[in-house]
């Protein structure tokens, strides 16, 4: 059996590889078709081999890759039907968002197996080596030992290979432009030296001493634009308000994704050189420059000194008042500040903002509160700890990465003095989050480990960073915390009440995911459905793609949201740099889009979308018609708005 496996497996790879080679001999709507079916064979041979197993999709956290395989062929399969009928409307569309999922499950096959694979034949291998050096293996073949596994895997290289060519095929036929350009950047392009990286996660500590334009293979969209970078080219899709494209846009920094592997490949050309890129319609042009780069061109500067001068000034600290605010005590035009513009926003929200649109009551936990914490006799040994990690490592450590997760974990050790207890549980009756009683023994310390990782995410490493380049010594942000109560979303979705990616104000923006929002404002791997429509709604929501994401993320309770005094401050963006922690892990869920009514359902979607943008002109009507950026989530018919800032 296990040779007639291994032989099938061949003889299909062999079948595969002579219909890849004539595929681009075919009419393209017959192309297309083929590729269709072919994709359908090779991935349910890859399910075959590599997720075994009956039943449902299960969704658990063991199963999520046999899951993710499993639930991307049976999203496929109605769409494999429909090819063989006569394709034709917004089937491409619909196509391109399966195909991005399998090719990202492709990744995690190959990831997976070479975290799996290749330290051990790299053990094996070398000793091997050593032992008969006149013999084989050779050093090569040790050295890519997973990658020709993967490549020899029958059906996965197979599948590799017809999916590079249906999703230019797919495009093509109007599903997907070839280019996305999240930033415009400075003048509608970018000057710089081009570099081709990995990732941009292992070099956003790196300081470019000339304007720089990364080639980058991959991205998660949490990471920190380094300094002296002017353009990121990648072929990975982030949601356009993920956190690296607002940090982007916010600098001038030019942001592209190019879908098209043999154009993004064909870059790697203009690596070390000066290059030159523009915008040519939705499209990036890449071209060497010529001539001195001294004169004329502005390319001799530094770009590190360029930034030198940047300095923005935090807020002075507020000293300790109370240890919680309930929300009838929340006013949001105090001054001295003691929370952040987050609480302030929302509870302004609370009592503006027309009524059929939605929002969850708020206390607060002000700024100083963490301070009072740190300084009480129980915490002496965490806060003398945490003192000299501050004082004396943070600044001077060749290592500032293990530093702050040193100064991360002080904090989750932190004990809460007995009246902090009291004040805080009693706020959240008073604004009717909880009800009297709650929040006893194991459920206060669920929700004071969540209230520590807010104050926490002060030191991670994307605040670091990016306060470091905007001249912000991190260690006078100081951190309110805002508490909720999650609202069990069906959807979630941000909207930006001015399109950001093309900066036109008649239209505005909005990315919907599946349950909780985390999955957006967090990055989580695929794509949201994207849509931008007139605000004067005279015209039909524009997708601009559908979902893609993995995952959907579902549960209550209480949730405590970052609230630091290093937010939307003027010259400097900085929301998402902190977290929001839910009190209880959220539960999740392999997603099947094939039976999700926001992609099979085109008027449910349509009215969700129309509903989305009157959300997006209220909003911003209540704060003067100023952009807003605006997080909220959708649930029995009925819109939510959590939080809205400045645009940015």
């Amino acid at each position: 059996m296990l040779y007639l496996d291994l032989g099938l497996e061949s003889q299909m790879r062999l079948m595969a590889e002579s219909a890849v080679m004539r595929m681009d001999q075919l009419e393209i709507q017959t192309g297309t078709r083929t590729m269709a079916l072919w994709v359908s064979l090779a991935m349910e041979n890859l399910v075959y081999n590599s997720a075994p197993g009956v039943g449902p999709i299960q969704g658990a956290r063991g199963s999520r890759y046999p899951d993710e395989l499993k639930a991307v062929l049976r999203d496929w399969a109605p769409l494999l039907e429909e090819a063989h009928q006569g394709y034709g409307g917004d089937w491409p569309t619909r196509a391109m968002s399966v195909v991005d999922r399998m090719r990202r499950a492709m990744g995690t096959m190959t990831d997976t197996m070479q975290a799996s694979l290749q330290a051990k034949a790299e053990l094996l291998g070398y000793r091997l080596l050593a032992a008969t050096p006149e013999q084989i293996p050779e050093a090569w073949a040790i050295e890519r030992f997973a990658e020709e596994l993967v490549r020899g895997g029958g059906g996965s290289f197979v599948l590799s290979s017809f999916l590079r060519k249906l999703d230019k095929s797919i495009r093509a036929e109007g599903g997907g432009a070839l280019w996305q350009v999240i930033s415009q950047g400075r003048d509608l392009g970018a000057k710089g030296w081009m570099i081709e990286v990995p990732d941009v996660k292992s070099i956003q500590a790196t300081v470019f001493d000339r304007p720089t334009i990364l080639l980058a293979h991959s991205l998660g969209g949490e990471e920190e634009v380094p300094p002296g970078v002017v353009g990121i080219i990648t072929p990975d899709a982030p949601d356009v308000l993920a956190h690296i494209s607002v940090r982007a846009r916010n600098l001038n920094v030019l942001f592209a994704t190019c879908f098209d592997p043999d154009e993004f490949e064909g870059l790697a050309r203009f690596v070390g050189k000066r290059v030159e890129c523009k915008l040519a319609g939705n499209r990036v042009t890449v071209e060497e420059m010529t001539g001195d780069p001294v004169s004329g061109d502005g390319l001799g500067e530094s770009a590190a000194e360029e930034g030198a001068g940047l300095k923005i000034d935090l807020p002075p600290p507020a000293d300790f008042s109370v240890y919680a605010l309930p929300e009838s005590a929340i006013d949001p035009d105090a001054r001295p500040k003691i929370f952040g513009a987050k609480s302030a926003n929302i509870v302004r929200s609370r009592r503006t903002l027309p009524d059929w649109i939605q929002t969850p009551r708020s206390a607060v936990i002000p700024f100083g509160v963490f301070e009072k914490v740190m300084a009480h006799g129980d915490n002496r040994e965490v806060a003398e700890e945490y003192q000299r990690l501050v004082d004396e490592e943070l600044h001077s450590s060749a290592t500032p990465l293990e530093v702050l997760e040193e100064l991360r974990m002080c904090i989750m050790r932190l004990e809460a003095p007995s009246e902090m207890v009291e004040a805080v549980k009693q706020a959240l009756v008073d604004s009717e989050i909880i009800q009297p009683g709650q929040l006893e023994g194991s459920d206060w310390d669920d929700a004071f480990q969540a209230l520590k990782g807010v104050w926490a995410s002060k030191w991670n490493d994307r605040a670091y960073f990016s306060c470091s380049k905007a001249g912000i010594g991190i260690e006078f942000v100081q951190m309110a915390v805002l508490v909720q109560r999650l609202v069990e979303a069906e959807y979630a979705f941000v909207l930006h009440t001015v399109n950001p990616s093309t900066n036109d104000a008649a239209y505005m923006y909005g990315e919907v995911v599946v349950g909780l929002g985390e999955t957006l404002v967090g990055n989580f791997p695929g794509r949201a459905l994207g849509f931008q429509m007139r605000k004067d709604m005279s015209a039909a929501p524009e997708v601009q793609s559908l979902p893609s994401k993995s995952t959907g993320l579902f549960g209550g309770g209480l949730i405590f949201r970052s609230d630091s005094n290093g937010e939307d401050l003027p010259g400097f963006a900085g929301a998402g740099l902190y977290d929001s922690i839910p009190m209880v892990t959220n539960s999740e869920r392999t997603l099947q889009y094939y039976k999700e009514r926001l992609v099979t359902d085109k008027a449910f979607a349509e009215e969700l979308m129309r509903g989305l943008a009157k959300v997006a002109v209220d909003v911003e009507g209540v704060y003067g018609g100023a952009p807003q950026d605006i997080e909220g989530c959708y649930k029995d018919g009925k819109f939510f708005v959590v939080q809205t800032r400045p645009q940015v």
